[in-house]
């Protein structure tokens, strides 16, 4: 039986990874909107991934340690006849939480088809650890920008990540602003300042002129990749995401920035004016 398992260290309570992963008006703002969920010994509930009534999910409530161990399973009914198991583990570790996730049985779902291999459900159950916990721990929240350009989509992706022109409508963040690395899939990026200071990141995930993800790693200084000290700690893996949509020679570009608590106002007032240069160089 193959068994996945996820480990994340937070500097934050053991209560507090408790209450993030049992209740459910926390479980929505990361996790998923289980309205029928309780920590009831045979508790049984259900719910969808995102808004459009995909992959419904079931599970019945297993066992229960309050601030250490809650486990469940984990179906398929629409998909598959198989079956697994979840589980959630809390250690205190030199005053902090370990959190170890594992999800036993996901080979049981073979007959569901390629949505559902062990792959999946290891990057799946990582960005859910490692990402959305960690942000929910953290204060990181998901700030989202839009704009309308009266440009075809290919057009505002190719002033959007030329070179030249990234300078340009990048402008309201900092005045000479560039990157260096390809826009490809797997490739690092280096966002770097005038001071030779920045942000490296990878290329998460890319459909060109319409999906671009950047996965943020770590901080630049005079133009060398820095490790990940404590501070990097509390956001490295964090995602920057920029979708278009193009509808009757009008492209849509959306921004989702997971973003410190420190730099939400920053963005809030920057972000737009990046926008509207960006539209202002497109249209």
């Amino acid at each position: 039986m193959s068994i996945i398992t996820i480990e994340a260290i937070f500097d934050t309570t053991k209560e507090k990874v408790w209450e993030a992963i049992t209740q459910p008006e926390i479980m929505k703002i990361w996790y998923f909107d289980i309205a029928n969920f309780n920590l009831n010994i045979g508790n049984k509930f259900s719910f969808y991934e995102g808004g459009k009534k995909e992959y419904l999910h079931e599970g019945e409530v297993l066992k229960v340690e309050e601030d250490k161990l809650f486990q469940h399973t984990w179906l398929h009914p629409e998909q598959s006849k198989g079956s697994s198991i979840v589980t959630w583990k809390i250690d205190e570790v030199d005053g902090k939480s370990k959190v170890t996730l594992t999800h036993e049985g996901v080979e049981s779902f073979a007959d569901a088809g390629t949505n559902f291999t062990l792959a999946n459900y290891e990057m799946g159950w990582n960005a859910l650890v490692k990402t959305n916990l960690r942000n929910y721990l953290y204060g990181i929240k998901k700030i989202v920008f839009t704009q309308e350009i009266k440009a075809a989509a290919e057009t505002v992706w190719n002033k959007m990540w030329d070179k030249k022109s990234y300078t340009e409508w990048t402008t309201p963040f900092c005045a000479g602003t560039y990157f260096t690395g390809e826009i490809e899939l797997g490739s690092r990026i280096h966002f770097i300042a005038p001071s030779f200071e920045g942000m490296y990141s990878d290329v998460f995930y890319l459909i060109p002129n319409k999906l671009l993800i950047f996965k943020h790693i770590g901080m630049l200084k005079d133009l060398k990749e820095l490790p990940i000290d404590a501070e990097a700690e509390k956001w490295t893996g964090s995602f920057e995401t920029y979708k278009l949509n193009e509808e009757d020679g009008i492209t849509t570009v959306t921004a989702e920035i997971d973003c410190v608590p420190e730099y939400i106002n920053y963005m809030n007032e920057k972000f737009p004016l990046a926008l509207q240069e960006l539209k202002k160089i497109s249209e």
